[in-house]
């Protein structure tokens, strides 16, 4: 999935669900957190939507300043995790079918 795409995707679930609607020109470097935007239950809600939306489960462990500090952030960490599962998800070569 495109980066773009990602992005873009965790915007509007912020802006009408965490902002109800008020799009205050959230782009991929404003401050989230600095700006109050992301509290811990809205970023509970949207370590929610991620899983349902991008198929990645947030380890407690990822849920740090670092990725949720602003949507390219998130954006990083949501792409990093969907490489992580298809990686882990290959058949290494020359092991398909044996035993």
């Amino acid at each position: 999935m495109e980066n773009a795409v990602v992005l873009e995707t965790i915007r509007k679930f912020l802006v009408d669900e965490v902002l109800e609607g008020v799009n205050a020109n959230v782009t991929a470097d404003t401050p989230l957190l600095e700006w109050g935007v992301l509290s811990s239950m809205s970023t509970m809600r949207l370590v929610s939507f991620l899983s349902e939306r991008f198929g990645v489960e947030v380890p407690s462990g990822e849920v740090v300043g670092k990725n949720f500090k602003d949507l390219g952030s998130i954006t990083a960490m949501v792409l990093r995790m969907r490489a992580g599962q298809e990686d882990g998800a290959k058949v290494p070569a020359g092991k398909a079918g044996t035993s």
